[in-house]
């Protein structure tokens, strides 16, 4: 906790105590009037009282709160207050004659208040350490999560790269041309990845122009016209998402499509609204354990989506009779 914030917490307590002093003496010296005179040293007499016990609890008996010795904590406290109360008299009798030391209406309101100082401090102390354990707790989390987003976006990006590269290479000997448009997609989206990536959120429509400039290079691969079916807006008026999101479900598919003998093997739709994004991409895939779809790409993108969007996003994933589906809806604030 900052040193100005305890400042302005125990300034609070003590403009309050010393209010609630002088309306109780104010009030005694309007029914004796003798008490007026000595108005002053009581309240002296009292802020020092009040400074010592909250202070002892404050500082020291409060550890055996926190070490949870409740019992020994409760006994110190009758004890410290029965104490003080009796220490504080003398000087009490010596302003105000008429005070009487075994007289209960004298012993027992300064006992009560001596008691109730001790918690005061001890409740001001503990408010402290728990405000303190919450910004540490805050601090802590977000730090973490800033390293595993970090360390989940550097497993990520270079799998996708060698898998671009290695398409790449095997295009070069037999379709140059076809290998020199793939250099140029893989070059504006590498441009996307280290330029535009490091915020928090990108445009949507940049990173569904990635993922056309993805989808694109992939479809080099393949003879069959019909073998991708894509269906990815051309406006998603100023929505923005957290970059390199979509590519995982995008690139598992690619991984582990296989043809079956039914066309499109790769199907793959976004609708977004002002508010609200729905994602689907759907694949045919071998159904042997090999080839089965998953691993460490839709794990980071799990983990990711839970990060970034805890509460405001549903992800489902099917996978029936050699058809994996994954389903992602992000609601936007």
């Amino acid at each position: 906790m900052h040193r100005a914030l305890k400042i302005f917490i125990h300034a609070i307590f003590w403009l309050v105590f010393t209010a609630f002093s002088l309306a109780i003496s104010f009030g005694q010296s309007v029914r004796e009037w003798a008490y007026i005179s000595n108005l002053t040293p009581h309240m002296v007499i009292n802020l020092v009282w009040a400074a010592i016990v909250f202070y002892l609890f404050y500082f020291y008996f409060i550890r055996f709160f926190e070490r949870k010795q409740f019992v020994r904590y409760l006994v110190f406290s009758l004890l410290v207050s029965l104490l003080l109360t009796l220490l504080m008299f003398p000087l009490h009798s010596f302003f105000y004659p008429q005070f009487r030391y075994f007289d209960f209406r004298f012993m027992g309101p300064p006992m009560a208040g001596t008691f109730i100082l001790a918690q005061c401090g001890s409740l001001v102390r503990g408010f402290e350490n728990w405000f303190a354990g919450i910004q540490l707790k805050n601090e802590l989390e977000t730090r973490n999560l800033k390293n595993e987003l970090e360390l989940l976006k550097s497993q990520f990006n270079p799998h996708f790269l060698f898998n671009a590269l290695n398409n790449i290479d095997a295009l070069i000997g037999t379709k140059p041309e076809k290998a020199s448009a793939s250099l140029l997609s893989l070059s504006q989206m590498l441009r996307y990845m280290i330029y535009e990536t490091g915020t928090d959120r990108v445009p949507l429509q940049k990173e569904l122009t990635y993922l056309d400039h993805y989808i694109s290079l992939q479809q080099l691969r393949f003879r069959e016209k019909d073998y991708v079916k894509v269906d990815l807006p051309r406006e998603c008026g100023n929505l923005v998402i957290a970059p390199m999101i979509l590519i995982a479900f995008v690139e598992n598919a690619f991984k582990h499509a296989h043809q079956g003998g039914q066309l499109p093997v790769i199907d793959i739709k976004l609708q977004c609204t002002m508010g609200e994004l729905f994602f689907v991409c759907r694949n045919h895939y071998r159904n042997d354990h090999q080839n089965a779809p998953g691993g460490i790409g839709l794990e980071n993108a799990r983990r990711r989506l839970e990060i970034l969007y805890p509460g405001k996003h549903e992800l489902a994933i099917f996978d029936e009779e050699s058809v994996f589906r994954v389903e992602l809806k992000i609601k936007f604030t």
